[in-house]
């Protein structure tokens, strides 16, 4: 009796789990897989673009939070006066970040489908040629009527380019023509820009639209071989070369150190399209050395820090870095060393590269904030006659040390007030330094001894073009 229950919930068991040899029943239907029967119900539906879905997904997304703001303000009537402000951060599951990471895929990808392609952009200019408008007169223009009808003639994803505001960004002649190789241009240049962006969305891991310091660093790595400029650089220095692009990137556009860089702030830089010059074929050597990215640009900065570097252990103590510049004084590469990140009181190669930065582009706003740091010795948001003389007592030591005499300290503290015209006037601020376009100058007086020996001869026409090491202290083995 027990044998026979145990054997009747075992079938049971069995059918109900959909084990087709439990079955011995007639099938009145033949099987389906759902996928077929997911594709017949859609086929009889009518067929929409990638934008359709898109706008037709925004509508009904906005809808469910509308619906879902009424459900709030019905159950607290106070969030009608005081809209809801706090929202209670989930616990991110495993599922949830790969369902968040498959949606912005399969979002970029339909991004990906709207981009004109090389034939569509073939197509566009084929057919600007074909439909120029009269009259002749050597020029080769388009009306707004014949810009729509090209426009007719082009797949639905050009036609975000055939907008009337568009066509009014352009100059226009006595007929109301626009020239089509600007437009052409213009077009040709959007999809670079739609490209690219697409392109670095792939790096962003976070899916918040920028990239941390180990996305960058993917995207320069895998972009590397796809640069004809950096066909010569060997393998072994990838790792260097991705540091030392990533670091111009976090330098420029990432001033308040947060460890991330908006992809639109990467779009609109002149940095991305400084590295995008790699593309380039051919170039000249006086070029390739004035491009921060090119093989020759980071290949002397990585052996300037390997000469510095005389004790070979990779990194650079205060006395190394301060040969990098035979001007530079005492008090300003201690300064450099208490308020940037060392390690055992050494230098490494990233902040090194902050550093060359800084050094080689003083006017920008990026280098003046990197020096008002080291400036600005009791963090109070300004310096005075007090911290200025601080750090032209170095300066005069290095000058004497040289034996360069005859310069006028107290005329050049006059003239960098002059230079700086604080709104304060008995101190500095670092919106007087930006503001007055002399910055750079200011920041070169105070901490370079050379610079400001040839500042102060620069009328005299005496400057220095080799302002030696400044000779050692005798010990008191050679008295």
């Amino acid at each position: 009796m027990a044998t026979s229950q145990t054997e009747a919930a075992s079938s049971e068991q069995k059918v109900s789990s959909g084990d087709p040899a439990a079955d011995p029943g007639p099938q009145l239907f033949p099987p389906m897989r759902w996928v077929d029967a997911l594709k017949s119900f859609t086929s009889k539906m009518p067929q929409k673009t990638t934008g359709e879905n898109d706008r037709e997904t925004d509508i009904l997304f906005l809808k469910m939070l509308e619906e879902e703001k009424k459900q709030e303000e019905e159950s607290n009537p106070s969030f009608k006066m005081i809209p809801k402000f706090f929202f209670k951060k989930t616990k991110e599951s495993n599922l949830y970040l790969k369902l968040r990471q498959e949606a912005r895929t399969r979002f970029l990808q339909n991004k990906t489908a709207e981009v004109l392609d090389k034939e569509d952009l073939e197509k566009l200019w084929y057919l600007l040629k074909e439909h120029t408008s009269l009259p002749e007169d050597g020029t080769e223009r388009v009306n707004y009527d014949q810009f729509i009808f090209i426009c007719s003639k082009l797949p639905p994803k050009c036609r975000q380019f055939f907008t009337s505001s568009t066509f009014l960004k352009f100059e226009r002649d006595e007929y109301g023509r626009i020239e089509i190789v600007p437009f052409f241009h213009y077009v040709v240049r959007k999809v670079n820009l739609f490209q690219t962006r697409i392109q670095i969305s792939l790096y962003d891991t976070s899916g918040y639209g920028y990239l941390k310091e180990k996305d960058l660093e993917n995207y320069i790595f895998e972009l590397i071989p796809s640069f004809p400029q950096l066909k010569t650089l060997k393998e072994d220095f990838y790792p260097f070369y991705v540091i030392s692009a990533v670091r111009k990137f976090f330098f420029f556009l990432d001033p308040k150190r947060t460890g991330k860089i908006y992809i639109k702030d990467m779009l609109t830089s002149h940095i991305l399209a400084e590295l995008f010059e790699l593309r380039q074929e051919r170039w000249n050597i006086e070029d390739a050395m004035q491009n921060w990215f090119s093989v020759q640009s980071s290949l002397k900065v990585y052996e300037n820090y390997l000469t510095l570097d005389l004790d070979h252990n990779g990194l650079l103590k205060r006395e190394e870095l301060a040969r990098y510049s035979p001007g530079l004084t005492d008090i300003f590469i201690n300064r450099i060393f208490e308020e940037y990140q060392t390690f055992d009181g050494e230098m490494d190669y990233k902040t090194f590269l902050d550093f060359v930065l800084a050094m080689e582009n003083k006017s920008t706003p990026q280098a003046l904030a990197y020096f008002w740091k080291i400036l600005d010795v009791y963090n109070k948001g300004a310096i005075d006659t007090f911290v200025i003389n601080m750090f032209f007592r170095s300066v005069i030591k290095e000058l004497e040390a040289r034996k360069k005499m005859g310069f006028k300290v107290d005329d050049l503290k006059d003239e960098i007030w002059d230079m700086a015209k604080p709104t304060c006037p008995y101190a500095i601020t670092l919106d007087d330094l930006m503001r007055c376009g002399r910055g750079d100058t200011i920041v070169a007086i105070m901490t370079d001894a050379k610079a400001c020996y040839d500042y102060d001869k620069r009328e005299s026409g005496d400057i220095e073009d080799d302002f030696e090491e400044a000779p050692e202290p005798p010990t008191s083995s050679s008295l």
